[in-house]
This record gives structure tokens, C-alpha cells and sequence, in this order.
């Protein structure tokens, strides 16, 4: 078998290629998938970088593997242009972790520190990377796993003064999008390039209004936040973008907006929900929801 490496080409329609590639992945993998289909169109449609507004980055900043007709066997992808990169093999492929990683030592070079983030569930990487100089710098993420049978008979609890809303019933974009610059920028003005970018994320092709939630005060400000990106075809969401306004925290909004979008997930069919937590705060928010699995992420970087 030939193969082939080449980068990542708009017009190869190879954004299509790869979400067919991490719907196949994740029915093989379960709860020991790498990314889900939803993290990889925020790679796309998630403009939080200014260097993400020209179309040169997608291809500067992913790498594909093909077979000779051309069915995709594995990629590497860099989220934000710099040395953190990502790399994915196909089932019956894992020998092509090796090669992928010495193509990104070679290639991304001048990246350095270059960074990548494993699961405990891919012990097998382990020694390719420190192999080629990469250590373990211990324990960066958990992403947990909830049975949504489960969370669908749990209640909501709001504190009084405040309701809960989806992208269907409520569209004022300004005020939350305020949100979410104040909780993941700390700035609270809100730029039109900033509602633009906003526009184009709901572009992503697992977006749906009805699970974007929010938390509005009686004067219709979003005040916490929540959005279930999903997976039809598997059955699965990945709940994403949970934040609070700085001025609201600690009064249990981002517990009942989360599980407001575990119901309505729940409702219409999917069975399975994942949240990933990177810092304390966020994971013990999410441990309290109670995860009936969880895994380790572990950061490996090189110097």
C-alpha cells in the first residue's frame, strides 16, 4: 500500500473527509475516542484567534495521510497555529502514530515547545513520544461521561429572578456573546467582529439552536451559558462553552443550564453526553453532576 501525506486542502473537501473520519472513530472508540466530531469544528468555525480569519491557517495547520484512494488513514491538527498539535490514526493504522509524530517533530520544528495532550487509554504513544523527546508533565484535563437516562430524571434548580432560554426562543446574540468575552476573555465590550465570528460558529455543522442555553435575568441578560453540540449518528453530545458572568458565579446557574441541555438531549434521543474540565473550578463543577466515567488527559511536551 502507497501512501500519501499532503495538507489539508478547502477544495479537497477534506473538512468532510475528516468529520466522516471522527464519526467512523468515535463508533469504534466509545468513551476512549481522541476528539469528538464537535472539537473539530470549532477548529474550523471557532474564530477565537485572529490568524484563524485567513483560510492559509486551516492549511498551515493540519496534515492528512491517504491511502491510494484516498481514504483518509491519519491527520495530525495544531488548534491555534502554535507548538499543541493533535495527531489521529485510523483503526488498524496505530503504526502511523509514529510516523505522524516525526513528521510534526520535523515539520513544526520552530513551534517549540510543542505540545500534545494523551488520555490514559493510549498507553501505546506513550514511549513514541518520549521517543522523540517529549516528557509527561502530568495530569492537564478530565473529560467525563453521563448517562443522560439518568441526568433526564435529575431536577433543575434555578434560584428565583432568573429563566432559562434556548437559541430558538431567545436571539439576542449581543448579550450573550457579552457573556461568554466576559467568562473565557475577561473583556466586556463587545466588538461587531466579535458578533460576526459569533455568527459564523453557529455555521458549524453539529450547532443546533435548540441546545444552546442560556440563563437570562428578568431584564433579558445571559448570565450563564451552555451549548450541546451532537452527534446524531452516534448518539452522543459533547456540552460545551459552559460559562458565567463574572458578577453571578457561585449561585448554581451553570449547574441547572447544563442540565437543562441534558434534558432537552435526552428528550430528543441522544443517550450520552461528555464535558471535558481543564483547572479545578470546572472540575469539580462537573464532578458534581455526576459522571458515571471519566479519563485522564495528560500533557507531553518537548524541552
Amino acid at each position: 500500500m502507497h501512501l500519501t501525506q499532503r495538507a489539508y486542502d478547502e477544495l479537497s473537501r477534506d473538512f468532510d473527509r475528516i468529520w466522516r473520519f471522527l464519526l467512523d472513530d468515535y463508533r469504534y472508540r466509545q468513551e476512549r475516542f481522541i476528539w469528538l466530531f464537535s472539537r473539530f469544528g470549532d477548529w474550523k468555525y471557532g474564530l477565537w484567534g485572529d490568524n484563524k480569519f485567513f483560510p492559509p491557517f486551516f492549511r498551515d495547520n493540519c496534515q492528512l495521510w491517504l491511502n491510494d484512494v484516498q481514504d483518509l488513514l491519519g491527520f495530525v491538527v495544531s488548534e491555534s497555529g502554535d507548538g499543541n498539535f493533535t495527531i489521529f490514526t485510523r483503526q488498524g493504522y496505530a503504526f502511523l502514530y509514529r510516523d505522524i509524530l516525526e513528521w510534526v517533530t520535523a515539520h513544526w520544528v520552530q513551534r517549540e515547545p510543542l505540545r500534545t495532550e494523551i488520555h490514559e487509554f493510549q498507553p501505546e504513544v506513550f514511549g513514541y513520544l518520549e521517543q522523540c523527546g517529549f516528557t509527561n508533565r502530568g495530569p492537564v484535563a478530565i473529560t467525563r461521561q453521563y448517562d443522560l437516562a439518568v441526568k433526564a430524571a435529575e431536577p433543575i434548580v434555578l434560584a428565583d429572578g432568573f429563566k432559562i432560554v434556548d437559541g430558538l426562543t431567545d436571539t439576542n446574540y449581543a448579550s450573550k456573546r457579552r457573556l461568554q468575552r466576559n467568562a473565557f476573555a475577561d473583556q466586556d465590550t463587545v466588538r461587531d467582529i466579535d458578533l460576526w465570528a459569533y455568527a459564523y460558529s453557529r455555521e458549524c455543522p453539529c450547532y443546533f439552536p435548540q441546545y444552546d442555553f442560556s440563563v437570562i435575568t428578568g431584564e433579558g441578560v445571559h448570565v450563564a451559558s451552555c451549548v450541546g453540540f451532537v452527534d446524531f449518528e452516534n448518539r452522543v453530545a459533547e456540552i460545551e462553552r459552559i460559562c458565567t458572568l463574572a458578577d453571578y458565579r457561585r449561585r448554581g446557574l451553570a449547574e441547572a443550564v447544563v442540565r437543562a441541555c441534558f434534558h432537552r438531549l435526552a428528550a430528543d434521543g441522544i443517550k450520552i453526553a461528555y464535558i471535558t474540565a481543564y483547572g479545578d473550578e470546572a472540575a469539580r463543577l462537573y464532578g458534581k453532576l455526576g459522571a458515571v466515567q471519566k479519563k485522564q488527559w495528560y500533557l507531553y511536551e518537548t524541552g
